[in-house]
């Protein structure tokens, strides 16, 4: 048996759910009538608040985040332009020689284009698609860090 008055956590846990009390306090309880007001009184203040209307926002809150939630338009920018030359690049190389295959110019131009690439050393060859492979690697580790830095500007809590 407890010899003081209960602490109101006690007397709250009491009023609210009397099965996960502890014996001392239930025996207090039904002893101690300054406890037993206490009980009463926290019993009328929680049926006050479960009457309570639930509190509406007076403003429309899905309009209010929608607002904040912008979506930022494609725009071009400087950062994006090696990406658009390496497209550009790319599309060049395959439909340039395509056209020209086409159009019957390919023969002239293969006679030239194998006499100039012929005396390239296979270092040199090497060492373009070496560096190219570094500038890709580059782009997509920036393009990366970009990502990151959206998804932590979407995680605001």
């Amino acid at each position: 048996m407890i010899d003081k008055h209960l602490a109101d956590s006690d007397i709250q846990e009491f009023v609210l759910d009397k099965a996960n009390c502890s014996l001392d306090v239930v025996a207090h309880m039904h002893q101690c009538a300054q406890c037993q007001a206490k009980a009463e009184t926290y019993k009328l203040l929680f049926s006050g608040i479960k009457e309570l209307p639930k509190p509406v926002f007076d403003f429309d809150l899905s309009a209010a985040v929608l607002k904040q939630v912008t979506t930022e338009k494609s725009k071009f920018s400087l950062n994006s332009l090696p990406g658009y030359l390496v497209i550009f690049s790319v599309l060049a190389a395959i439909g340039i020689p395509s056209y020209l295959y086409k159009t019957k110019i390919i023969h002239f131009f293969k006679t030239y284009i194998l006499e100039i690439t012929s005396g390239i050393s296979s270092v040199v060859i090497y060492l373009v698609i070496v560096t190219f492979l570094i500038f890709l690697i580059f782009q997509c580790i920036e393009m990366y860090k970009k990502y990151l830095r959206k998804i932590d500007d979407l995680n605001f809590y």
